[in-house]
């Protein structure tokens, strides 16, 4: 039992400095690219990608650009954002940090009109928007430069910029899944 109860203990006092080195640290400077995005395949497909690049103007606090492109076969509709955002990180004594942000993006929706679906956009054509995310999320560090991130953003446009259910809208709720990098 002594011999048990020795052994952890040496392997608690080897473990407990890694432990200590795998807390994650974003001090400024850093630059991170992230990769996030949602996709519906099979009848009715459906695919959104958002990428940005930042970085960290002070410890925890990040300052960048994003780019993000739309597709759904639904009324042949393709639509664009691209803007700037920024972002605070809860670092804390784990390899999970919850952050929030904001974006403000220039957006653009085109579509084609084809079923006549229940709105007042007639056939086919484009809108401009300016469009305003909130954004909450957490990142797992798989490694020291490596997290995988999940999101659920809040966006409201000036004008119908996204499909959803055979309607063009100016507000949704997207929840993505990424990776984001980091030197």
């Amino acid at each position: 039992m002594k011999k048990n109860a020795l052994g952890l203990l040496v392997a608690f006092a080897v473990m407990a400095p890694v432990a200590a080195q795998a807390a994650v640290q974003l001090p400024a400077g850093t630059q991170e690219i992230g990769v996030q995005g949602n996709a519906k395949l099979g009848s009715g497909w459906d695919l959104n990608l958002n990428g940005s690049y930042g970085k960290f103007i002070k410890d925890n606090w990040e300052l960048g650009g994003t780019a993000s492109v739309a597709a759904k076969d639904e009324n042949d509709a393709i639509s664009g954002k691209l803007g700037v955002f920024t972002e605070y990180n809860f670092v804390n004594s784990t390899n999970w940090v919850p952050y929030v942000g904001a974006a403000t993006e220039l957006a653009a929706l085109n579509y084609n009109n084809k079923d006549g679906a229940d709105s007042d956009f007639g056939q086919s054509g484009d809108s401009w928007a300016l469009n305003l995310k909130l954004a909450a999320g957490v990142k797992y560090f798989i490694n020291p430069n490596v997290a995988l991130s999940a999101e659920v953003n809040y966006n409201i446009a000036t004008d119908d910029i996204e499909f959803s259910g055979g309607k063009a809208k100016d507000s949704l709720t997207n929840i993505v899944f990424g990776t984001r990098f980091y030197f």
